[in-house]
């Protein structure tokens, strides 16, 4: 058979190629291995029982590279039809539309090779005919490529592909880096994939690997550790059958960065696309990794990224959905490990929780709320409570949690940071929320009873208000459970009313305050005030107490209690202040 030439505009190919398709020269090598493994499993179609090892070896000396495999192998008519696909490919979207056939990915793939070297030889014997020929492509980087019958045929149906780098990119052809690229790319394809390193090491397999969502907890666990670096909090399976995608989200172990999600560990068919994919997980759930096998999702022309489509989104919603079922399943398996994750991620939650429905859905069910009964989520407190009050002060939160546990009434703490954002947001879904109010601690101090033994209650006003006015502070008797609360500061700035969170919500405060008695005009304290309560056993003791100077200083030490309850941090003053009434108890119980 004669040679034949034929000229295409090689260069403007591989400028498209490097500059437009591919990321990196080292895809070559993946090419080369999907090519193989493209062929071994057509020829399986007509041919199952068939060899399907695939062999590279490398030749260090001279910088060469084989790639060998017994697959269905090329015609002659078939090597010109990839010439024709490959010299008619002069766009980029001519690739990814040519790539949709066997032949036009064989061809696009040869081509990567010359991203590395300057000439490619490839013989290959159709295995559709016992009778076949060797037939030999050569492409040379001067636009020059031939079709002729092998000068040394191959003993069996199959390609060789063999190229032989630049003195500047041999690197991509240095044994050790082929051995990296080879296990990178072909570690999980379910066929024999061969490395020879030449005559000192021996011929390794580098496919066949278990894929990390097969794998044991142990297995699994060192995959995330080795190829994302933490070992992770809880590892969630996701599966898509409908697609063909199935996989294993790992929660990381460290905050990482809110709103902006490390790629995940895409194959397809077991062969390596990425590991920096972000399209198959929602935004919301920064905190996981995936590794996934993609199925029947369709690649982009280069291999190296999903096509972006419905599908892709359907796809992406189940694994959003199924994430957050895993996440419910963890909290109910594992309390402790899943208060490891709320304990690292919790910020992050909230802060996505505030602009994404679907995280805002995962918080209300999952987070937990600090309350004045515990540590409870959103989801069961709507549940089991008919009203909730809530508020944005830690030292409302500290003061008037005992009162209003006495009363029955639930209080969130939403001091924390996105606390109150994620409670409008809440209530502001339909049918959500509209029993959640903000708690107004001056409305409620006024709503107090005030004392019924009217002796008690006027000897200790007669007492403790020269002691607070000397401090800046006015004095309010009221009565309250529980009795082992003796006093409630309010400072100058605290207890103003908050804005509600729904308007049209009915108050849950009017059926309590109107069975709290008489009331008083709210303007009639606006400084800093001391809440005694004439109930308590503490308060009560002062009546028992005969020596002036030691009441005053019980009184003041009162006072600093109340403050130490609001949460405020003490000023020197305070410290001696306090310091001074407990000498003075103490000095007076051992008289």
């Amino acid at each position: 058979m004669t040679g034949e030439n034929f000229r295409v505009d090689l260069r403007g190919l591989v400028d498209i190629l490097s500059h437009h398709l591919y990321s990196s020269p080292r895809v070559y090598l993946r090419e080369l291995i999907q090519n193989a493994r493209d062929a071994i499993i057509a020829r399986h179609e007509f041919e199952p029982e068939s060899p399907e090892e695939i062999t590279i070896e490398v030749v260090e000396a001279s910088g060469e590279l084989i790639v060998r495999d017994q697959g269905v192998g090329l015609t002659e008519e078939e090597m010109r039809a990839v010439l024709a696909t490959i010299g008619a490919s002069s766009k980029r979207e001519d690739f990814a539309r040519t790539r949709r056939q066997y032949l036009g990915q064989f061809g696009i793939g040869l081509l990567s090779c010359f991203l590395i070297a300057d000439s490619i030889e490839v013989r290959s014997r159709s295995a559709r005919r016992a009778d076949a020929l060797t037939i030999s492509w050569v492409g040379n980087a001067d636009g020059t490529f031939s079709i002729r019958q092998a000068d040394e045929p191959l003993p069996s149906p199959g390609t060789e592909v063999r190229l032989q780098a630049r003195p500047d990119d041999r690197e991509w052809v240095h044994p050790h880096r082929v051995r990296l690229l080879a296990e990178r790319f072909a570690s999980l394809l379910d066929l024999p994939v061969s490395l020879n390193r030449g005559p000192v090491l021996p011929a390794e397999i580098v496919s066949q690997q278990t894929p990390p969502w097969s794998g044991s907890t142990a297995e699994m666990e060192e995959w995330a550790h080795r190829e994302f670096g933490y070992r992770p909090l809880a590892m969630l399976p996701v599966f898509v059958p409908s697609a063909g995608v199935r996989g294993i989200a790992f929660i990381a172990d460290n905050p990482g960065q809110v709103g902006s999600r490390r790629g995940d560990t895409v194959y397809s068919r077991g062969m390596f696309v990425t590991d920096s994919s972000v399209q198959l997980v929602p935004s919301w759930a920064y905190f996981v990794r995936l590794a996934v096998e993609a199925g029947d999702l369709p690649l982009t022309a280069s291999r190296e990224a999903l096509q972006e489509s419905a599908v892709i989104e359907a796809v992406k919603e189940q694994i959003g959905g199924q994430i957050r079922e895993g996440i419910e399943r963890f909290a109910e398996r594992d309390p402790a490990g899943f208060a490891r994750f709320l304990n690292i991620h919790s910020k992050g939650l909230m802060a996505m929780a505030v602009s994404d429905d679907e995280m805002l859905e995962l918080v209300v069910r999952s987070v937990t709320w600090e309350t004045n009964e515990g540590e409870q989520t959103l989801a069961r407190m709507q549940r089991d409570t008919e009203s909730l009050l809530y508020t944005t002060s830690m030292a409302d939160f500290t003061a008037f949690g005992p009162l209003l546990s006495a009363r029955g009434t639930l209080l969130i703490n939403a001091s924390y940071v996105y606390g109150r954002e994620i409670l409008r947001r809440h209530t502001e879904r339909p049918r959500q929320g509209a029993r959640l109010q903000p708690f107004d601690s001056r409305r409620f101090i006024d709503q107090l009873p005030k004392p019924l033994d009217g002796v008690f209650a006027q000897a200790l006003e007669t007492q403790a208000r020269p002691v607070l006015e000397r401090l800046g502070v006015s004095l309010d008797l009221r009565e309250f459970a529980p009795v082992t609360v003796p006093v409630v500061f309010i400072d100058a700035s605290g207890g103003e009313p908050l804005e509600a969170l729904d308007d049209d919500a009915a108050d849950p405060w009017a059926d309590f305050l109107s069975e709290l008695g008489e009331t008083t005009d709210r303007d009639a304290a606006e400084g800093p005030r001391l809440v005694i309560n004439v109930a308590s056993t503490a308060v009560r003791a002062l009546d028992r107490l005969t020596d002036t100077y030691v009441r005053d200083e019980a009184i003041t030490g009162l006072y600093v209690i109340g403050r130490l309850f609001a949460g405020e941090r003490l000023a020197p003053q305070d410290t001696v202040l306090l310091n001074r009434a407990m000498q003075s108890l103490i000095t007076a119980a051992g008289a």
